[in-house]
């Protein structure tokens, strides 16, 4: 039988743990997060009434990409042993996409309110269409790209239940869609499901033995319960 360290059972903890946090605090911002509209001008207004709002939600999703990171690595250990490949492809697509997404809504919970109190719609406009900011975004659509293919690695390799690996590609399909066009039901569907999707997973990892986390089992009672 295979006993963890305390360091290892201290990184189990943390995985598990950020699994089921970092998509609730997401969530939470998502929810919290005022209309979104590609008009500049449209977009600032909203911003100047709804500051509170708008800072709040972006620290959510700050924090949330935090987090994030260790429900990386968790997933990406549980993948390890039979389909490293997609824990490792996937698991870097979705550590670049987290970090491109954290500097965004860092970035937009300390400057955008910054230049809506000072009331100046044309320095947004600029920043809002500059070149330089659309680029920022394009790395952030990896957080969901990556988060499927580790969701398709846990469906072949069986160490999740189907309706599992489903909601996180899902999920992460309507995260992904909702991030160009803005619509609030679609952001929310898709952070739902990875909610229950990686929450299911990150209870999994807590509850399971020291075996199971050094070997996960493939549709074990810990998962397929």
């Amino acid at each position: 039988m295979t006993t963890m360290t305390s360091s290892e059972r201290l990184l189990k903890t943390i995985c598990g743990s950020c699994l089921i946090l970092a998509p609730a605090l997401l969530l939470v911002g998502g929810l919290i997060h005022p209309e979104e509209t590609t008009d500049a001008r449209r977009q600032f207004e909203i911003i100047v009434d709804n500051l509170g709002r708008w800072e709040l939600a972006h620290w959510f999703i700050s924090a949330a990409m935090l987090l994030m990171m260790g429900a990386v690595v968790g997933l990406a250990h549980v993948l390890h042993e039979r389909r490293p490949a997609e824990g490792i492809v996937g698991g870097a697509a979705t550590a670049v996409g987290v970090m491109a997404l954290f500097g965004v809504a860092t970035f937009e919970a300390v400057t955008v309110p910054r230049i809506g109190r000072s009331g100046d719609a044309q320095l947004f406009e600029d920043i809002f269409t500059s070149s330089d900011f659309r680029l920022l975004l394009g790395p952030v659509f990896l957080l969901p790209l990556g988060l499927i293919i580790m969701s398709l690695g846990m469906y072949r390799s069986r160490v999740a239940p189907p309706w599992v690996a489903g909601c996180i590609a899902v999920g992460a399909l309507f995260f992904a869609v909702s991030l160009p066009t803005g619509s609030p039901v679609t952001f929310a569907i898709g952070l739902g499901l990875l909610f229950v999707g990686l929450a299911r997973v990150g209870w999994s990892v807590l509850t399971e033995t020291d075996e199971e986390w050094h070997h996960p089992p493939q549709m074990g009672a810990e998962l397929a319960g």
